[in-house]
């Protein structure tokens, strides 16, 4: 960001274009993960349609794909060759996810060892395991079941994901076939080995989001049909989850109605929907609520609290710790002093950088 002060919530909401909508998007992703926790609350079971709240991860993986792809794609097909920095490309990913998921994790860590627990935990870890999981999880080496908070599990595969994208992105612009070859063999490990990893069986739908960043940049005639496209799409995956009790990430049906919902936000009579003020009020704090809701959802359901309301009161913690933690830490100062921290921990290892050519021709 240019400017030396973050523009407030009001701003970000009334600007046009892609990101508004893309915040639009956000906000969909992130109300379909609480709706789905809230059902987990209210009525203990999220079998069937209830399942389909789930696939709000899938969005939010296509539009991470989006996001980091875009301004380089874009760069690149005004005909200028992209010098991708490794180091500093994940420094400023980690500058930008960490510091607030790090609080989050500290102040669950620290509930965790108090009498009142927490309901994401079986049990109460003592402070050994507990620094233990507080070590592995500060270092986005997550799995499944993340003791503090169960949502926290994506991050780590967006980590990892961030370690792949410069490579990813130069595949993509030196061989479509290859690229799609990539996600293909994703699918295959995941489907068809014992190496069932979920960083296999996602990494097609933030790849896909990759995808649309290009198609949007380039006004391609898809744009214009991928509304009606991905309601359909949308339709077929729900009624699949409402008949199948597994609720699998690697679902490609799901990746694909993700890719078109996301390639919606190239269409302006979208767009000025998904720009709707409070719609893009909660996608800007989208990731905070992600960040907090589950286990401030499940301890007030163990309370009493009516689900619904319970949820309501999530989602205005997590715009709460928007406002008070992770909006303070975007300043650009703050970004740069943690984004040289890390740069200065990355001096050891200064790999090659990784240069996307321009193309011969811009389109």
């Amino acid at each position: 960001m240019a400017s030396s002060v973050l523009p407030p919530i009001a701003h970000i909401m009334r600007q046009s274009g892609h990101v508004g909508a893309i915040e639009g998007l956000r906000a969909i992703a992130v109300l379909a993960v609480v709706a789905l926790h809230m059902l987990r609350v209210g009525y203990g079971s999220t079998d069937g349609w209830g399942a389909c709240g789930a696939r709000g991860v899938d969005l939010f993986f296509a539009i991470s794909g989006f996001c980091l792809a875009y301004p380089f794609v874009r760069t690149w097909r005004a005909g200028v060759a992209v010098d991708i920095s490794f180091s500093q490309f994940l420094a400023r990913r980690i500058g930008r996810i960490g510091p607030p998921y790090w609080i989050a994790l500290f102040l669950f860590a620290l509930l965790s060892l108090t009498p009142v627990g927490l309901p994401t935990a079986s049990t109460h870890p003592d402070a050994a395991s507990a620094l233990r999981e507080l070590g592995l999880d500060a270092v986005f080496l997550t799995n499944r079941a993340p003791v503090f908070d169960s949502s926290f599990w994506t991050l780590g595969i967006e980590m990892r994901w961030y370690l792949l994208f410069p490579f990813l992105l130069r595949l993509y612009v030196r061989s479509r076939l290859a690229f799609v070859g990539v996600g293909a063999a994703c699918y295959v490990l995941y489907f068809f080995t014992p190496y069932s990893v979920a960083d296999a069986g996602t990494l097609p739908c933030f790849m896909l989001g990759m995808v649309a960043a290009d198609l949007i940049i380039r006004r391609h005639p898809a744009i214009r049909y991928a509304l009606p496209i991905a309601l359909g799409t949308i339709g077929v995956a729900a009624w699949q989850q409402a008949h199948d009790e597994s609720t699998d990430l690697a679902n490609p049906v799901w990746h694909a109605a993700a890719f078109f919902a996301v390639l919606t936000a190239g269409d302006e009579r979208v767009a000025r929907v998904l720009r709707f003020g409070p719609l893009a009020f909660v996608g800007v704090a989208s990731y905070s609520i992600y960040l907090v809701h589950e286990p401030i959802l499940e301890s007030l359901g163990l309370a009493g609290i009516p689900a619904p309301l319970a949820a309501i009161v999530a989602i205005a913690s997590g715009i709460a710790f928007y406002e008070c933690v992770e909006r303070p830490m975007l300043r650009p100062e703050f970004r740069e002093r943690i984004e040289g921290a890390l740069l200065r921990a990355f001096r050891l290892y200064q790999p090659t950088p990784v240069v996307v050519r321009a193309p011969k021709t811009s389109s």
